[in-house]
């Protein structure tokens, strides 16, 4: 039985063609990256920082890791940031922007992502308040991952970005799955990244490498992330043997590869709306969903049966997040229809 991970694109592995770049690599393409001698990592970041539009970029581990090191880099301890409230960063990225980044943290309701500028602007500290945190940083996520892989569109980047120019602030995208919002929308990445001072996109999701991320800005806000790397215990030494799986995921057509994700999980929540049984099921505009059952559902013993028939998932709190990504085949996905639906009639 072929087991099927809907869990999430972080289970995705490399790509024949990525496992080829390894082969390739020896001492001569490999360095100290905290001293900048890597060539394979300076190549993945000149490659990263062009694509996304920006100055300059910097391989870090993870994206949690590429976020905070973003927030350290743009604000200091005392400062007050917004994020959205179903956001990563707020909510699994274990307080880093509190513990470690000594921030105030406000979150803030959005419409799928999207705050209400007007009702956001009485959120914000006065500066001139002896009493109230300075608010210096506005955070957007785009896709947004809890609110089942939306999209943030460039008109409302943009009203983001000028209202935090107006009111003094930076605006750090958590572009985790950017590519995803890129491709969905048939657009450049540029598009979307031009709005934000800083960018966070992930390679170890979609993007199918094993390990890493980017952050992406100007050349002075990358040099200060790279301190902050370095103080997070970041500097990774000879990292080309691992940044050269990002070469070939930004070099091919990989990104483009995205769109088969998108097919799949639109495939699979049509599919499941067909069942006819108490659920929601979200239409997907990228590669993640949510299904909703009811609160009697006895979400435990769905979860086993659907794990015991194959099918792996997250629930949160009676919604299962399904997310498509490489290695999951259109077979599977007819496959994992079937194999739901029977399922779910044992318990509807």
């Amino acid at each position: 039985m072929k087991v099927v991970d809907f869990r999430s694109d972080t289970v995705t592995k490399p790509s024949p063609e990525m496992w080829e770049m390894v082969k390739l690599m020896n001492n001569s393409k490999l360095g100290d990256d905290v001293e900048q001698e890597d060539p394979t990592v300076n190549a993945l970041e000149k490659k990263a920082a062009k694509l996304v539009g920006k100055e300059a970029s910097l391989y870090v581990t993870s994206g949690t890791q590429g976020n905070l090191i973003s927030l350290l880099s743009q604000t200091k301890p005392g400062d007050q940031i917004m994020v959205e409230r179903l956001s990563h960063i707020f909510g699994n990225e274990v307080g880093s922007a509190a513990r470690i980044g000594g921030l105030m943290v406000y979150t803030y309701p959005s419409n799928n992502g999207v705050p209400d500028l007007d009702n956001l602007e009485e959120m914000i500290g006065d500066p001139e308040n002896v009493h109230k945190p300075a608010t210096t940083l506005l955070c957007a996520e785009n896709t947004h991952n809890f609110h089942g892989g939306v999209i943030i569109k460039p008109n409302d980047l943009q009203k983001m970005k000028s209202f935090a120019d107006k009111k003094n602030m930076k605006l750090h995208i958590d572009g985790a799955r950017i590519f995803n919002a890129a491709v969905a929308l048939n657009i450049p990445v540029t598009e979307l990244t031009q709005y934000g001072d800083s960018i966070m996109f992930c390679l170890s999701k979609g993007l199918s490498c094993p390990v890493g991320s980017i952050v992406a800005g100007s050349t002075e806000f990358i040099k200060r992330a790279r301190k902050f790397r370095k103080m997070l215990g970041g500097g990774m030494r000879q990292a080309g043997i691992i940044a050269c799986f990002g070469v070939v995921a930004l070099e091919s057509n990989w990104i483009n590869r995205l769109k088969e994700d998108h097919k799949n999980a639109k495939q699979l929540a049509e599919g499941m709306m067909g069942y006819n049984l108490p659920i929601q099921v979200q239409s997907p505009e990228t590669n993640i969903f949510f299904v909703s059952f009811p609160k009697e559902a006895p979400m435990e013993e769905i979860m086993a049966d659907l794990y015991q028939e194959g099918v792996k998932v997250f629930n949160f709190d009676h919604k299962i997040r399904f997310v498509t990504h490489y290695g999951i085949t259109e077979e599977d996905i007819q496959n994992s229809i079937d194999t739901i639906e029977k399922v779910l009639k044992k318990f509807f």
